[in-house]
């Protein structure tokens, strides 16, 4: 029994360490998001300070509520004041029951384009972490042999480099409270890392049960080898 029981245990245990050691979604480290990832929750929190202060007001998140900033750790209170500094398209401040939705935006403000929402941006991207990124740091001047469009901006991070969207990021855009400069690649980490997040705000919960769940089903498979090896015994 003692000899069964050890492996397993090991096994167990390394299971464990994998879950809360294995790559974590840091900034700047996209491939580090592995199986067994979790989210920083503090470059998540930086992030959602970018969002609503160079993104929310044009381009919605619309799977998220409000309610859903205490799983970043903000606190119920907190939550409801970002909430009531936010207008809704009605004039009225947001409750922790909205969504991330701006202001109505003109359709010709960007030329006719619509901002899509950000919510599931990143899962709906190949690469959405390297997408996202590359398309926030990659405005640069047009090289000479290309013409852009009436209302185009160069971006080398954009399907076809011509993109409506004017650069949004240019560092220093937020202060942050926990003293972390805010260049521009700083900022576009941290924001792709709030969309990572608000694409699957339940990754870590996600990994925890799963994680509870293969160490129960190894218990129990340590008990039901030990149970047919006394039956085998008694029986032989």
């Amino acid at each position: 029994m003692r000899r069964l029981f050890a492996p397993l245990l090991a096994a167990g245990l390394l299971f464990s360490a994998a879950a809360h050691a294995e790559d974590t979604l840091t900034p700047l480290h996209w491939q580090s998001q592995g199986s067994f990832g979790s989210f920083d929750k503090a470059a998540v929190q930086r992030g959602f300070l970018v969002y609503q202060s160079a993104c929310a007001s044009c381009h919605s998140a619309s799977a998220l509520h409000y309610r859903d900033l205490e799983a970043l750790g903000f606190s119920p209170a907190q939550a409801a004041g970002i909430a009531a500094s936010v207008k809704l398209a009605n004039g009225a401040p947001a409750t922790l029951d909205d969504t991330f939705k701006p202001a109505a935006v003109p359709a010709s403000a960007f030329g006719g384009a619509l901002p899509p929402d950000l919510s599931t941006i990143e899962s709906a991207r190949p690469h959405g972490l390297d997408y996202v990124y590359n398309l926030l740091t990659g405005y640069t001047a047009a090289p000479a042999s290309v013409t852009l469009l009436p209302g185009r901006f160069y971006n080398t991070g954009y399907p076809g480099q011509q993109i409506a969207m004017p650069q949004p990021l240019k560092g220093n855009d937020v202060v942050y409270a926990d003293g972390t400069a805010a260049t521009l690649p700083q900022e576009a980490s941290d924001v792709s890392a709030f969309l990572a997040w608000s694409a699957d705000p339940n990754l870590d919960e996600r990994h925890e049960i799963g994680l509870r769940a293969v160490l129960f089903l190894l218990f129990l498979s340590i008990i039901a080898i030990a149970t047919k090896r006394k039956i085998w015994r008694e029986t032989a």
